[in-house]
This record gives C-alpha cells, sequence and structure tokens, in this order.
C-alpha cells in the first residue's frame, strides 16, 4: 500500500495527514516501541484509518481550500487557534499532524477502535453454566475502549474547532 500525503495543496487523492517517517519519529521520542516493531503496511493501514477519523469525526473550523473537491478536512482557510493566531491555509497543523500520529498508534494497536461496533442489547459482562462461571474484560469491544486517546485529541486539536463543537466559547479554549 502506498499512501498520498496531504502536501498543503488541498489533494483531491489525499489519504494521509502524515507519512510513516512523521510518525516513526514521533513515536521513537515518545518510546512508543510498538510502532517501531509494525510493518511498513500496518503503520500505513493505521495512518489511513486515524486520517479518516480526524478528517469525520470532528467540525474544524473554516473551510478546505478547494472546497469539496479535496478528500481531506485540511488544509482549511479562515482558521485560528486558540490563542488567536491565524493557521496557514496552505499546510496541514502541527496539531492535527500530532493527533494523526497518537490515533494512528491506537489503531494500530487496535483495529477500528476509534470506530467501535457497539450493540447495547447483545453486551454480555458475565455468564454461569453450571458451577463454571466466567467474566469478560470488554474494555475495548464497546465505545469506552476509544475514549483515553480521544480526550488526548481533543487535548490537542481544541483549539482548532468550530465553535460549539466542545472546543471554543466566546473565545476562550475549554479543555474537554
Amino acid at each position: 500500500m502506498t499512501i498520498t500525503v496531504e502536501d498543503g495543496t488541498g489533494l483531491a487523492t489525499a489519504d494521509a495527514f502524515v507519512s510513516v517517517a512523521y510518525c516513526d519519529t514521533y513515536h521513537a521520542a515518545r518510546g512508543n516501541t510498538a510502532w517501531a516493531a509494525a510493518s511498513t503496511a500496518d503503520k500505513e493501514t493505521a495512518i489511513v484509518r486515524a486520517t479518516q477519523y480526524l478528517s469525520e469525526a470532528y467540525a474544524w473550523q473554516g473551510l478546505p481550500i478547494n472546497q469539496r473537491s479535496q478528500s481531506l478536512a485540511w488544509p482549511r482557510t479562515y482558521v485560528t487557534d486558540s490563542n488567536g493566531y491565524a493557521v496557514p491555509s496552505n499546510a496541514v497543523p502541527g496539531e492535527i499532524e500530532q493527533a494523526t500520529a497518537l490515533v494512528a498508534l491506537a489503531e494500530l494497536a487496535d483495529p477500528g477502535v476509534m470506530a467501535p461496533s457497539y450493540t447495547a442489547h447483545s453486551r454480555v459482562k458475565s455468564e454461569k453454566v453450571g458451577p463454571l462461571a466466567v467474566e469478560y474484560d470488554l474494555s475495548r469491544t464497546d465505545a469506552e475502549g476509544a475514549r483515553p486517546t480521544i480526550l488526548a485529541v481533543r487535548d490537542i486539536v481544541g483549539g482548532l474547532l468550530s465553535i460549539g463543537a466542545g472546543s471554543l466559547l466566546s473565545g476562550q479554549s475549554v479543555r474537554v
């Protein structure tokens, strides 16, 4: 698989906000050895899933620079960060790159964790058959499995979210 990294021009064919090399550097600096041990193909797949999640899961400020013809949510125009500084419209912001690396690590460890399939009525916590009893660890099979990554991502990208999307209120950044 070869990924196409967004280069800041609003590509119609981009499927990644960051390269494998970016994530390699990001995770090496943080001692995330699971990333280093993975194959390039698995890393690329995780980056594509992370990019898709970030493109679709949040209401971002501004507008895509190439309107509907660009494939990803970034780059965008008319965006300011939580300090009121203009975000360049010819690049993917560093916050988005960092968030992509973080989500890619979660997706590498547990593919699909950011888009969990959950049916409330079919969840079983424990079963007992005769003298045998089993309790299941459901921490990664329900929506709560992705919560720590979601909160970390919100901390990173919160200043770029649209007003009313949970990050900005009266011009002040609110950490969720």
